[in-house]
């Protein structure tokens, strides 16, 4: 007791005193009353710790507040400093002493525009005031409804920015919309007239029934194909679950990654040979989310049986079993035909699909080109453009890449040397090539020189860039100034790129791909393939010797604008595709095209995204391959905003699939071929190729001639053509079933023939 007395005396007299216990101090106390004293004294402890706290949390928050204040004032000083249109008394034009205004000048702010867009390529403030006399903000003011500032480019100046309605007013005005929303709720209103302006010309919204959705759709989010599952098999964990409850499993969503455009859907055997996935809605051969899962990568559906073949190293070979193969093909349709009436039965769904295709398809506005106020300086008087040269010469000075796609005769070549010389002139471009076809090189000069008989040409021929002259023409290219270089074919392919710009490809490229196996839903297992084979790529080329030669590359000329004639030459890239066994995909491709494709991004890397012209009276021939082929060359970077940079993502938007049977090469037989032969959402891609294709037919009343037309002759077949029909027909029987070795006979000598 003495001991407990003791502990509770020590250094707590005062507690005592202040509860009002004190008393003699040789009193012995009793056991409950030093427990009273005890909890009395964890008590005022307790209250003095929550008054300590609570004053503290009120001085942190007057602390918060005082901050949040100071930063709001702060922010409201900010926003009126720079939306504000006053600058100093002192504040002197940049182009008051530019050589480019030196005897310039224009009666009004209208006609100052358009002598800002003929000399610089674009609306420029300071060059407006500077030729009329007038302040920056009498400027604007003036102008508002044909300009709008641009709140991605602005740089929180308030005459930087700015744009021509027809300029900002195109292209994905949602995109356009939500930026500027976004930038008015931080600037308190200052982009409310842009607001204003894209909800006028906003596209109106596209019903549900007009939207083309399908399996393999790649702007169908993931979770979306988890609920059709559920929907057709029901829940795999609980099957007395009913479908408004019925969850997926974490480790079996599916997975999709935009990149490459696979679909990934794990366990497919989650349903243990369920009727429904055998009978109803797959086969004993194929299930049916195996066949879902190559309906969602846009493979082809098709059911094999290994037979023996005498021709090959393992002496087996597989082929398609035709009745099992129209068996899945019959499921696959059905599938297909559900989703896409389940898909839109549900109204919170969609909605939500609705939104999602709106956002990035359906509000995409076309901009119209008027090039009627270009005079072209230096152009030879004899030298008069059509108005839609004009229009075309516009578009290529105006938008960052141009698919010049005018028939044959229409006059590209004109177009294309008026808008280079344009665009230097203006200072948008420093080094003009021009690629085109060794045969019409030396036409090609020629025209040059009669539409601007002063300029300085390169024309680059084999004749002279042969190896020793090599060195000395690049050199040329690269340190001297020249209005146009008009270079080969052959001569181009000759160019090299340097390691380097491969090493930082497949560094960049790495860093993607990692970033993206990283993210939730996104790590497919081709995606870490992918990125295997990029380290792998990247280790070779490290280790590699570095270029052999002591040469000057192409992403060192300084090339700011490339023009391609006859473009169509290099559409044959390499295209990385699951859509197995369909007609008309060259997967290969080549490697002078593969190579273009590394030159035009090179250019566009080293110039913003921008500087690329492709002419061709054929921009699609053979294939709906090219129309991707060209978004590649000259939209990537929109493809990929998109969620379309892969070639199955972008067939899965804009192409179907169709397997029926078709008369085989010897015209005696039939065999089950898989093409693309409908086509969907064309609004869509329609208005995604006009941000870069500039289409133009021939017009007999320009003078221009038309083709006269032809007549079909039709010619009775012979006995002759009967039996060799037979043999053809017999020799591609034998190749199909690997009877004879491809070295004797194959299917591209019995066409051939």
């Amino acid at each position: 007791m003495a001991n407990e007395k003791d502990s509770v005396l020590k250094g707590q007299l005062t507690l005592f005193e202040i509860l009002g216990m004190a008393g003699d101090i040789d009193r012995n106390y009793t056991s409950g009353e030093i427990e009273t004293a005890i909890e009395k004294l964890q008590k005022a402890k307790h209250y003095a710790q929550k008054r300590e706290n609570e004053e503290l949390r009120r001085k942190e928050k007057l602390e918060r507040e005082q901050r949040e204040k100071e930063e709001r004032e702060r922010k409201e000083a900010h926003v009126r400093e720079v939306t504000c249109m006053d600058l100093p008394l002192d504040w002197d034009n940049v182009f008051n002493s530019d050589v480019r205004t030196q005897g310039v000048h224009a009666d009004s702010i209208p006609d100052a525009l358009i002598l800002s867009l003929t000399s610089l390529g674009k609306v420029d403030i300071e060059y407006i005031s500077s030729v009329t006399g007038e302040d920056y903000k009498t400027v604007i003011c003036t102008l508002k409804g044909s300009i709008y500032q641009n709140p991605e480019t602005w740089q929180e100046c308030f005459y930087r920015g700015w744009e021509t309605a027809e300029e900002y007013l195109s292209g994905n005005l949602m995109r356009k919309w939500k930026t500027a929303k976004k930038a008015d709720e931080e600037y308190n209103g200052y982009f409310a007239d842009n607001i204003r302006a894209i909800e006028k010309v906003l596209p109106p919204s596209v019903a549900a029934e007009d939207i083309y959705i399908t399996l393999g759709s790649p702007w169908v989010p993931a979770d979306v194909i988890d609920d059709f599952i559920i929907y057709l098999f029901g829940d795999p964990v609980n099957h007395n679950c009913s479908y408004e409850t019925a969850v997926t499993p974490e480790s079996w969503k599916t997975i999709h990654d935009e990149l490459t455009g696979t679909w990934e859907i794990p366990c497919k055997s989650r349903y243990n040979h369920s009727i429904g996935v055998r009978q109803i809605y797959g086969t004993s051969k194929l299930e049916a989310l195996h066949i879902l899962e190559k309906t969602l990568n846009m493979k082809t559906v098709s059911v094999t049986d290994e037979i023996s073949c005498p021709t090959n190293a393992s002496g087996k070979k597989r082929v398609i079993n035709k009745t099992e193969t129209v068996a899945a093909l019959e499921k696959q349709q059905k599938l297909i035909k559900e989703f896409q009436y389940w898909v839109w039965s549900d109204a919170e769904r969609k909605k939500r699909l609705q939104g999602i295709f709106e956002s990035r398809f359906s509000c995409v506005r076309r901009r119209v080109f008027d090039g009627s106020f270009l005079e072209f300086p230096g152009m030879s008087p004899e030298i008069t453009l059509y108005p839609y040269q004009k229009d075309a010469a516009a578009r290529i000075i105006f938008t960052p890449n141009t698919l010049l796609a005018h028939d044959v005769g229409s006059g590209k070549t004109y177009v294309m040397i008026a808008a280079g010389q344009e665009l230097r002139r203006m200072g948008l471009s420093s080094k003009n090539m021009y690629v085109v076809p060794n045969n019409i090189v030396g036409q090609w000069k020629n025209i040059f020189a009669q539409m601007y008989p002063d300029a300085k040409i390169l024309c680059v021929e084999p004749k002279v860039f042969t190896p020793q002259k090599r060195e000395a023409v690049l050199e040329r290219i690269r340190d001297e100034d020249f209005d146009g270089i008009i270079i080969a074919y052959s001569c181009f392919e000759q160019i090299p790129i340097s390691k380097d710009y491969y090493l930082d490809e497949l560094r960049a490229k790495k860093e993607m791909l990692t970033s993206l196996t990283f993210q939730k839903g996104k790590a497919t297992s081709k995606l870490k393939r992918k990125k295997e084979a990029v380290e792998k790529a990247l280790s070779e080329m490290a280790a590699a010797i570095d270029d052999l030669y002591d040469t000057i590359y192409f992403d060192e000329l300084g090339i700011t604008r490339l023009f391609i004639d006859e473009a169509h030459n290099f559409k044959n890239v390499p295209i990385e595709t699951k859509a197995n066994m369909v007609l008309g995909i060259n997967s290969k491709g080549s490697k002078k095209c593969q190579e273009m494709m590394d030159k035009v991004h090179i250019i566009q890397k080293n110039n913003g995204g921008k500087g690329v012209v492709m002419a061709t009276g054929t921009p699609i021939t053979n294939s709906v391959t090219d129309a991707f082929i060209m978004q590649q060359y000259l939209q990537s970077g929109e493809l990929a905003m998109l969620d379309l940079q892969s070639f199955d993502g972008w067939i899965g938007m804009f192409a179907e699939r169709a397997a029926e049977f078709e008369i085989d090469v010897d015209t005696s037989s039939y065999r089950l071929a898989t093409r693309f032969s409908k086509f969907h959402n064309l609004p869509e891609l329609t208005s995604l190729l006009s941000s870069i294709a500039d289409f133009h037919q021939p017009d007999e009343t320009l003078g221009i001639p038309c083709v006269d037309g032809y007549r079909d002759a039709v010619i009775s077949k012979t006995s002759n053509l009967t039996a060799y029909l037979n043999v053809i027909s017999q020799r591609a029987d034998d190749v199909r079933h690997g009877m004879v070795s491809r070295k004797d006979d194959n299917m591209l000598k019995i066409v051939r023939c």
